[in-house]
């Protein structure tokens, strides 16, 4: 009897303790799955509209074992086969220009959707690096006006260090904002100064 009643102890045990080893002794028995995930392609695509807004150029990198891909627009016309872009020289690489203007997505065997993301047109980044240039350049030439009117209002008003040469155009249109912005914040700060005397 005592020997049935330790049996009885163990083996619910020994059960258990199976039980609790069963999940990673099945994911390492042959056949039972893989023991190693597939890599899935990461690749990613941007849409960047003409500077006239018309079209766009959709960008693409990383498609890598795709087994096949196709870049997808939802407007006609916007449907292109990019077929199996390993073979590529970079690999995985794709670049489309003057597509309709649309929402975009590559659709591969391997790997799902990917939907491309917007970015700002030439035209556009230029706007905004003119802009915060002006913004820049104001503030310092505020910080620059108001120390020559705290030296002398009688003084005058500071300028913008000189233009560097052989800038391309937008180096020479960001520094052009950088220098108006300056002007336009050493007059004020000197102006603002000079009348108040604070």
């Amino acid at each position: 009897m005592r020997t049935r009643a330790g049996a009885a102890l163990v083996c619910p045990l020994a059960v258990a303790s199976l039980l609790a080893l069963s999940p990673p002794a099945l994911a390492r028995t042959p056949g039972s799955g893989p023991s190693v995930t597939s890599a899935v392609p990461t690749g990613t695509c941007v849409v960047k509209p003409s500077d006239d807004g018309k079209t766009v150029t959709v960008t693409g990198t990383g498609f890598i074992g795709t087994g096949g891909a196709a870049l997808r627009g939802n407007a006609p016309g916007a449907t292109v086969g990019l077929g199996n872009l390993d073979g590529l020289n970079p690999p995985g690489v794709f670049n489309l220009t003057g597509l309709p203007v649309t929402d975009y997505a590559v659709h591969q065997q391997k790997g799902g959707v990917i939907a491309c993301r917007e970015i700002p047109s030439d035209k556009s980044t230029n706007k905004e690096l003119v802009r915060a240039a002006q913004e820049r350049g104001f503030k310092a030439g505020v910080a620059a006006g108001k120390e020559a009117a705290q030296e002398n209002c009688e003084g005058a008003k500071p300028q913008p260090p000189k233009k560097h040469p052989g800038l391309v155009a937008q180096d020479e249109a960001v520094e052009k904002a950088i220098n108006n912005g300056f002007i336009a914040g050493a007059a004020t700060a000197f102006n603002t100064f000079c009348r108040s005397g604070r």
